[in-house]
């Protein structure tokens, strides 16, 4: 039986989620015109929640409807598929609700902004850094998690940063794992620590 790190890399390699569908979507739209069906042929999730977050981009104003393709043989099943362009192309996928409007940070993407900027930093200081509130328990449970995979070195609270990752905040996962979504593997075990006083 394989390590649970090989089975979540394993896992990793087809994309999924929206910033799986995102990277495929910028890398089609390189080459022109595409539709959700290629979109959803390059991933292992059902052609339902590819077309939802379209619908979504639509409605944000990523993308425009150029034109249609006719799927299916000729005579049965014969409906047309919208083929699109992007007209954004932000370096992050899209966060955006049912309506289309920008879903806002989390508390971990805006730490982990905030530990980039500071690249030193007092762990107690981080939500000062921040715009919306993040609480001390979310603080104290992300920074070890950092700190025990190596993207921050240091003794709490006083912490530096040794491996900027990129602008995606890395993921904590429920395997309790470090996920670098900016590179797409998983950069070590976290290990839960109680957070001192």
């Amino acid at each position: 039986m394989r390590p649970l790190l090989d089975m979540v890399q394993l896992s990793l390699a087809v994309p999924r989620g929206e910033a799986g569908f995102w990277s495929i979507i910028v890398d089609l739209d390189r080459k022109g015109d595409w539709t959700g069906r290629q979109v959803a042929d390059r991933t292992n999730v059902s052609r339902n929640i590819v077309n939802d977050y379209l619908r979504r981009l639509h409605l944000g104003g990523f993308t425009k409807i150029v034109g249609q393709h006719q799927k299916g043989r000729m005579g049965r099943n014969m409906r047309p598929e919208n083929t699109y362009r992007l007209l954004k192309r932000p370096q992050r996928a899209p966060r955006l609700h049912r309506d289309g409007s920008p879903i806002p940070e989390t508390a971990k993407e805006q730490l982990w902004r905030a530990i980039r900027m500071a690249k030193q930093f007092n762990a107690l200081d981080l939500p000062q850094l921040c715009v919306g509130d993040v609480k001390p328990g979310t603080v104290s449970s992300y920074v070890y998690a950092l700190a025990a995979c190596g993207v921050i070195v240091g003794n709490w609270p006083n912490y530096r940063l040794v491996r900027n990752l990129g602008s995606a905040a890395p993921k904590i996962l429920t395997a309790k794992v470090v996920f670098d979504p900016n590179k797409n593997v998983v950069l070590g075990s976290s290990v839960s620590r109680e957070a001192q006083s």
